[in-house]
């Protein structure tokens, strides 16, 4: 009898003093806009105008396939991993010129005037203008090998480089396309808190109107301020998280970090991209073939075993020839040709007496032992980032049945909480409960669905098959 006469009363506080249950100017501050009735409070919001007017800047609408498009065209790393592939390339032409001639040319004119020893005889009153003009090429026959394990080893280093220039591509669709789903999250979030936001200065108003009317006490509206600041200050990280998320997403891309995107999605959905068949296993044996990163060591790996070589050519003799055309004589007497060829050999036993040598020779092994502890090290790492990753992405997409299934209840809660209400068997705070539980299990969904895509874009990457194809299968925002 009691919730009847409270309900009856507030039906005719309302038509009555209709201005008592709106939402007060205390509660509802200027970067948060509200309605003022209590029915306004309950719609749903446009989150790209609370955003807007909350930060006072305009959005800028894009989805995945945009952000990846301009991610790989602007991306800082992508472009800094171009220029050293660029480098490493043309190192490695710069080594294959080491086996071409040395070709040069040299020339002079000299005059003679007065007393000239020449031999033993001296000549007085000489005025003669010498010339002199020699053509030359020499060729360092690869300084005993050395030549050609040097443009090996940089052959390997400029495929190290273009593994490095692929694996940051891959690390950019990765992150992009993370970065994008983190940034819908918090955009869909704050969609929630700011509904709930609204149900709790509902709530506020409702309790303020009973305890008015001596049928609430103090205690509710205190609990009910407690709970309006709390929704407010979730409400407020919700807006930091946007907008940080905002700026790692424009990094990434490479585009101006004060850039506000807004993804175009108004709900998350789960996209499938690996082949749910595959095990760890199948998983691990494909990252070995297929990483970039793994790819390069390997390079390096092979380049430093080229460069040990080439320590160990300094015990082997350097031979070198050198041929040259030469026009000599003088200004009176004209210019005459000559010929010469000549073949030279150096030979060192080795650096500082062979020592030398073999200790960099040591040295170099040892920085070849430590790649190969590295590459081991990486395959476990991946290992590990693929099983956290497959049980991350099973466990996630279970998640979203659960929630699923929550968020079912959650609504037919508060229908029957509203029938309750309108049957005058419930009160209104069964409602706003009603759906506070079931802003909760909203929230709960949407992380679920995040986590679970970035778990399978997160699978193609640490497999190694990663691509903007591979993201966006499926894909329809």
């Amino acid at each position: 009898m009691k919730k009847v006469i409270i309900i009856l009363f507030l039906i005719i506080l309302h038509f009555v003093f209709p201005g008592i249950i709106f939402c007060k100017e205390e509660y509802a501050d200027n970067e948060i806009t509200l309605h003022s009735t209590f029915s306004d409070c309950l719609k749903d919001v446009n989150i790209e105008k609370e955003v807007n007017d909350y930060f006072s800047e305009d959005v800028i609408y894009i989805n995945l396939k945009e952000c990846i498009e301009i991610a790989l065209l602007y991306n800082y790393y992508l472009k800094s991993a171009d220029f050293d592939y660029i480098r490493s390339n043309w190192e490695y032409k710069n080594s294959l010129t080491n086996f071409l001639f040395d070709v040069g040319a040299t020339g002079y004119s000299v005059y003679y005037s007065g007393q000239v020893l020449v031999g033993a005889a001296l000549v007085d009153k000489f005025h003669e203008l010498a010339l002199s003009i020699n053509l030359h090429a020499t060729h360092q026959l690869t300084r005993g090998g050395e030549q050609i394990f040097e443009a090996l080893s940089k052959r390997h280093l400029k495929f190290a480089q273009r593994h490095n220039l692929n694996f940051t591509r891959n690390e950019v669709l990765l992150y992009t396309a993370k970065y994008y789903y983190e940034l819908l999250r918090t955009k869909l979030n704050i969609e929630i808190y700011q509904k709930n936001y609204k149900e709790r200065c509902a709530q506020l108003v409702q309790t303020e109107n009973l305890l008015m009317a001596g049928l609430g006490t103090k205690f509710d509206v205190i609990r009910s301020k407690t709970e309006l600041a709390q929704a407010k200050q979730n409400l407020l990280d919700a807006m930091q998280e946007f907008r940080l998320a905002q700026a790692r997403l424009a990094n990434v891309m490479g585009v101006e970090i004060t850039t506000g995107l807004m993804p175009i999605e108004l709900e998350a959905k789960e996209y499938i991209l690996t082949d749910e068949s595959k095990t760890i296993d199948d998983m691990y044996n494909l990252a070995c073939c297929a990483r970039e990163d793994i790819k390069e060591i390997r390079s390096k790996i092979k380049a430093l075993k080229e460069q040990k070589k080439m320590i160990y050519t300094q015990f082997i003799p350097r031979p070198r020839v050198i041929a040259q055309q030469q026009w000599q004589g003088t200004a009176e007497a004209g210019l005459g040709p000559a010929v010469i060829v000549g073949g030279y050999i150096d030979w060192n036993v080795g650096e500082n007496m062979g020592l030398g040598t073999i200790t960099n020779a040591k040295a170099k092994q040892a920085e070849i032992d430590k790649n190969i502890v590295d590459l081991e090290q990486s395959l476990r790492d991946i290992k590990e980032n693929i099983l956290k990753d497959y049980y991350e992405s099973k466990i996630s997409k279970d998640r979203i049945k659960i929630s699923k299934e929550q968020t079912q209840y959650a609504t037919q809660s508060v229908e029957l909480a509203e029938l309750r209400l309108d049957s005058g068997e419930g009160i209104l705070i069964d409602v706003i409960q009603a759906q506070t539980f079931k802003t909760r299990t909203r929230i709960e969904l949407v992380n679920s669905i995040i986590r679970y895509n970035i778990a399978q874009v997160q699978i193609l990457f640490d497999a190694g098959i990663i691509s903007k194809d591979g993201i966006l299968k499926n894909y329809s925002p």
